[in-house]
This record gives C-alpha cells, sequence and structure tokens, in this order.
C-alpha cells in the first residue's frame, strides 16, 4: 500500500516509490531504455527494451567532465546499451500531475536511481509524446520552452529527484529524459576449421564493432595459417601482428559477409580481388547492423580439402591437395592463388 506525505505540495510518496504529481516536474532517466534523438543508425534498429527494475542491469560512473562529482548511468552488460529518450508530457494549472509511479531500484544515501515504475491510469504520463516503459531511469527534466528551467536527475535517490521535481512550474509541461536499456544487435559466429584437424565447431558472439582476430584469439583459436605467404614481403611465412600486411589471418566468410565491415582498398588488394569472400581477420569488424546475424567463418582457407589442384605441391615437393569434403552456404567464387 501507498503512504501519503504531504510535506511536498501535490506528491505522493512512499520510501522508495512514488507518484509524481502536483508542483513536480519530472524528467525521465531510464535505465537500460533510450529515447529522443537517435543517431539514425540506432533509431532504425529493431529495439528490444529490457524494461526491467533490478539494479544489477546498471552501473553509475563518475563523470570526469563534471568537478560536482556527476554520475552517469550506463548498461552493466556487454549485450545492452542504455540509450536517452526524451519526451514531453502536458500539463496544466487543472492537471498539473505527471502521471507517473517511480521507483527508487537503488540508493546509497548520496547516489541513487529512479526509474519508472508505471504510469497512472488516464493521466498525464499516457499522454506522453512517446510511449514511457517501465524500467526507464530518469535523467534529467525542464519546462516546456524554457531549458534553462532544466534540473538533472541522474544518479540522484529518490528525495532529491523529487525535490527537483517539485522545483519545476506545475502548470507547464515538462520534458523528460529517461534512459532506457535495449538490447544491442548481436552476430552468433560460427567458426570452423579444416578438416586435417579435426576439430569440432566452435562458436562466438559478438557485437557491433568487434574485431574478428582479436575475439577468435582470445577464445584460443589459432588463425595463421601455415600455407600463406606474407604479402609484404612476396616470400615465407610469418604473422605482423594484425597489422594487415601478412595476409596469414585470412578467413572464408561462407555466411553473413554483409554483416561484416567494408574492406579498405589494401585488403582488396591483398586478398578479396582475388577471394571476394575472404577477409583479413585483423582489419574486419562486425557491423554496423541493425538486427541479429549469423556468421560461418572457415579459417586457414588454404588447409581445406578441395582448396589446391592435384599437381600443386609446397615447397619440399609434397602435395597439396586434399578433397573439399563440404560446401560454402552461399556461392563461392573460381579459386585464383592469392600469392603475389
Amino acid at each position: 500500500e501507498m503512504s501519503e506525505n504531504k510535506s511536498e505540495p501535490g506528491i505522493d510518496l512512499l520510501r522508495g516509490r512514488g507518484y509524481v504529481n502536483g508542483d513536480a516536474h519530472f524528467v525521465l532517466a531510464a535505465f537500460g531504455l533510450l529515447g529522443g534523438t537517435l543517431r539514425a543508425h540506432v533509431a532504425t534498429r529493431v529495439q528490444r527494451p529490457k524494461m526491467s527494475l533490478d539494479p544489477t542491469d546498471w552501473k553509475l560512473l563518475s563523470r570526469r567532465d563534471q568537478a560536482d562529482g556527476s554520475l552517469t548511468l550506463a548498461a552493466a552488460e556487454a549485450g545492452t546499451e542504455a540509450q536517452v529518450v526524451t519526451v514531453t508530457i502536458p500539463r496544466s494549472e487543472d492537471a498539473p500531475s505527471l502521471g507517473l509511479l517511480l521507483d527508487e531500484i537503488a540508493s546509497n544515501g548520496d547516489a541513487g536511481i529512479v526509474a519508472v515504475e508505471g504510469l497512472i491510469k488516464g493521466g498525464n504520463g499516457e499522454k506522453a509524446t512517446a510511449p514511457l516503459l517501465v524500467g526507464d531511469a530518469l535523467v534529467a527534466a525542464a519546462e516546456v520552452g524554457r531549458p534553462a528551467t532544466g534540473v538533472s536527475l541522474e544518479g540522484l535517490p529518490f528525495d532529491s529527484v523529487v525535490e527537483r521535481l517539485s522545483s519545476l512550474d506545475s502548470a507547464i509541461g515538462v520534458v523528460v529524459s529517461v534512459k532506457r536499456l535495449v538490447r544491442k544487435p548481436r552476430a552468433t559466429v560460427t567458426i570452423r576449421f579444416p578438416q586435417v584437424e579435426e576439430r569440432a565447431d566452435e562458436v562466438l558472439t559478438l557485437y557491433e564493432g568487434a574485431n574478428l582476430r582479436r575475439a577468435m584469439l582470445s577464445s584460443g583459436m589459432v588463425l595463421n595459417d601455415p600455407l600463406a605467404r606474407r604479402f609484404d614481403a612476396g616470400v615465407g611465412t610469418g604473422d605482423c601482428g594484425g597489422e594487415g600486411t601478412c595476409c596469414t589471418c585470412a578467413v572464408e566468410v561462407a555466411k553473413g559477409l554483409d554483416a561484416l565491415s567494408k574492406p579498405s582498398s589494401q585488403e582488396i588488394q591483398m586478398v578479396t580481388s582475388r577471394f571476394p569472400r575472404w577477409r583479413l581477420a585483423c582489419k574486419t569488424t562486425l557491423g554496423p547492423i541493425e538486427q541479429d546475424e549469423e556468421i560461418v567463418l572457415r579459417v586457414q582457407p588454404r588447409n581445406w580439402d578441395g582448396f589446391y589442384s592435384e599437381d600443386e605441391v609446397d615447397v619440399d615437393g609434397k602435395p597439396l591437395a586434399r578433397d573439399r569434403k563440404d560446401e560454402v552456404e552461399e556461392s563461392v567464387p573460381v579459386r585464383v592463388d592469392c600469392d603475389m
């Protein structure tokens, strides 16, 4: 049950929870939820709000650019991001309430997280210019048309949030900003190894911006192809250390080529002009992506059965040819030797 406390005009309070009414001017900061004007590539994503009141979904970070010790909310998990959403809630002298049910989901006295728990049926919160969702964390508020009245709500405990909202004119609409936790698009990457290794496939989950080489090396996967010649030297083998000059970390993209970054002119010269489905893992990142993707990679593509013809031999005169036993899931161009 909710207990009433009239110490703040027009605001019904409960310890850690309350309706923001009357003189309270309310700006929402949504933990894990994002709103407002977004970058174009973010706005077109299929967004999946987490809609959670779990405080462990958030982390409070110090802002180095603020000498007053202001805190900022960020997503705690790699698979979610905090997006900022800005809405306008109408108010008037006859209807001053914001119509929001708030919950203090975390607090240590000096800092806290106040999030939307719900909307009052028929209240002004339901008339906001965009929907407010459960779990949206309050970050800022201001009177409509009066940006100078803006107050920060981010990282504050419940009482401080109520105090700042109450400083706004309740007869004027309020612009509220929240942070919303949104599930980030991801790629399920299946790594396949040459038949000679007799090794089971490995599966990675990667997010936009992840580098293929670093992700695979951190999972214990060997990328350096023993049959690859260094591009920069023309002869011999060896790892350039991720500088994109040796051609030894080339992978074949059997599925999901469009989900990867575009190749540079140097990479095109080294591999993709000869093998359109090959990429240098050290220079390839995931994205941009707008939805979940599936990617299939073949490491050490020269080691796969069927790559070399019957008459090709290594430097010791040993046959290089193997019978290729499986097919690439998408069309594969005719093989052309990539060595310079």
